[in-house]
């Protein structure tokens, strides 16, 4: 590894904490479906989906681009078996939420997010929220938009150009489809290392998704920055931050040249790298997203 780079983990199920080995296996291998929720919060009816016990601390999971809180069918429910409410947020314009009004900007979702965060009951003390590549940047700008979670973790934040974050666009695996049927066979062909599961869970996302919304994020938002410059506003002082990458070999959209301005922001040792994981390691790498979670959440 080189020196002051994250440290690269890896994990089987055999890593797990031995205090929850057995729940989380078993939350990895039989994931629960989760129960589907409505909540209405700025002129948005949005759909999440919800794993554990009420009372149980809160966590919250923020999806990316073209995804759907179904993104985390898997480690949803084995963060759940860890003691924690885990409600996973459809964001405006994806999944099952929709209604698009063209808030493209990070701060803009942000405050949308921060809205059904509160109207959910969400917005306590001891929140935990989790925020990947898209959902990473709207989890940053949190803070700013006056929710300060005890734990906040960004899971492969992007820090590319806008030339390369754009490119996104004619990606096969990006792409809105007319129906599952026609989604899944070219998110199979193109994915070979995803379940079956992963690649339903993603079929259901690119129907559902509204063009408008993926295309004004990704085209109209400039550089991306993995959401460094929202978790240095004033507003998130004081905020304890966890940077989870995917291998820049394999897929990681957060290079290492981004890496130095992260750890003056958050500390060298609130960064973690998931060897050989890609930029979305809930798919390929469960056990490990599991384990790198664990260990920033605490």
């Amino acid at each position: 590894m080189n020196a002051g780079l994250p440290a690269a983990i890896s994990a089987t199920l055999a890593d797990l904490p031995p205090a929850a080995a057995e729940r989380l296996a078993t939350a990895l291998r039989e994931p629960d479906p989760g129960v589907r929720q409505t909540t209405s919060a700025a002129g948005i009816p949005f759909a999440s989906l919800a794993w554990g016990e009420p009372s149980d601390r809160p966590l919250v999971l923020i999806h990316g681009i073209t995804a759907s809180a179904r993104l985390w069918w898997r480690v949803g429910p084995a963060l759940a078996a860890t003691g924690r409410r885990v409600v996973a947020v459809d964001q405006p314009g994806h999944g099952s939420t929709g209604h698009w009004a063209g808030r493209h900007r990070f701060r803009e979702t942000a405050a949308d997010i921060a809205a059904w965060t509160r109207a959910a009951g969400l917005d306590v003390p001891e929140l935990q929220v989790v925020g990947h590549s898209w959902g990473a940047m709207t989890a940053a700008a949190l803070p700013v938009a006056r929710i300060r979670p005890a734990t906040l973790v960004l899971l492969d934040p992007p820090a590319v150009s806008h030339a390369v974050i754009s490119q996104l666009v004619n990606d096969p695996s990006e792409q809105v489809y007319p129906d599952i049927a026609t989604a899944s066979a070219v998110l199979t062909a193109a994915n070979p290392a995803w379940s079956a599961e992963d690649v339903q869970a993603k079929a259901e996302g690119l129907v559902q998704l509204d063009a408008a919304a993926a295309l004004s994020v990704l085209l109209e938002n400039g550089d991306w920055d993995g959401g460094l410059a929202d978790i240095s506003d004033p507003a998130a002082d004081g905020v304890p931050v966890w940077v989870i990458r995917g291998d820049p070999a394999t897929g990681s959209l957060l290079p290492d040249p981004a890496i130095p301005g992260f750890a003056a922001r958050i500390g060298a040792d609130h960064s973690l790298t998931l060897a050989g994981a890609p930029h979305s390691p809930q798919r390929t790498h469960p056990e490990a997203t599991t384990l790198a979670l664990l260990r920033a959440l605490g």
